[in-house]
């Protein structure tokens, strides 16, 4: 976990990011597959944006959050999901008691290789994991221009977010695979400046910091907005793997 803590501040702005981060995209669905009568872990499950998925796809869900007040969104939101406090590190259910893991926006805060010796200890002989980041496309030139606002780019406690999940070679998972699909959002100005507050980066920021970008932030998305509106290029990616035979 990043020095200053970040990853556990989320809850802070737990109903923002329910409500304004980015959701699974619809082709999330056909990655992940008819999820009826199998067992599924959401690690770092947040407020539940992919958990909802997970139960629509059919899957009898468990979910894991560190932070209480993003658990509180996701067990309102989700009172039929199993819902624990934990950490990837440290999974609070049995050995080999899921046919698959699922990890959204989360696996860049995890410590190694802890995190992934728990997913393996989880899963069942040849369950699959899924590490997946939803966000903004990169090497959208306008897109670049509001996502440098987020970092203080001297701030030693960031962390990239990634986009595959990379093993060890005696990591217990074979044949990784990495995925990626590119969609679009369409969001209002306000839709998209509210999501910037959800942010590590801007999390941490003072209060003179966090106005300085605001005021840079709003002017920059005013300046690519067509009549208030904006197509925002998104990709899904990351990396799914199988759990060796032990």
């Amino acid at each position: 976990m990043a020095n200053d803590g970040r990853g556990l501040r989320f809850g802070s702005v737990a109903q923002q990011y329910d409500r304004f981060r980015p959701p699974p995209p619809r082709e999330a669905a056909g990655l992940l597959g008819d999820l009826t009568g199998l067992d599924v872990l959401d690690v770092g499950a947040g407020t539940g944006l992919w958990t909802r998925l997970l139960v629509e796809l059919g899957g009898s869900v468990t979910a894991v959050e560190p932070d209480g007040e993003m658990r509180a969104v996701l067990e309102r939101r989700s009172p039929q999901v199993r819902s624990l406090a934990g950490s990837a590190e440290s999974l609070p259910v049995r050995d080999a008691s899921f046919d698959v893991v699922v990890v959204s926006s989360a696996w860049h805060w995890f410590d190694q290789p802890a995190a992934t010796n728990e997913m393996a200890r989880v899963l069942r002989d040849n369950a699959r994991l899924f590490v997946l980041w939803n966000g903004f496309s990169r090497n959208v030139a306008w897109l670049s221009r509001l996502t440098e606002l987020r970092e203080n780019p001297r701030d030693p406690n960031a962390r990239a977010r990634g986009w595959s999940a990379v093993f060890a070679d005696d990591a217990p998972f074979v044949d990784p695979l990495d995925v990626e699909v590119d969609w679009m959002w369409t969001r209002t100005v306000e839709q998209l400046f509210a999501v910037f507050a959800t942010y590590s980066g801007a999390i941490v920021k003072s209060d003179e910091d966090r106005l300085a970008m605001e005021v840079e932030l709003r002017r920059r998305i005013n300046e690519v907005a067509v009549n208030g509106v904006l197509e925002v290029p998104m990709t899904l990616r990351g990396t799914i793997a199988a759990r060796s035979a032990r």
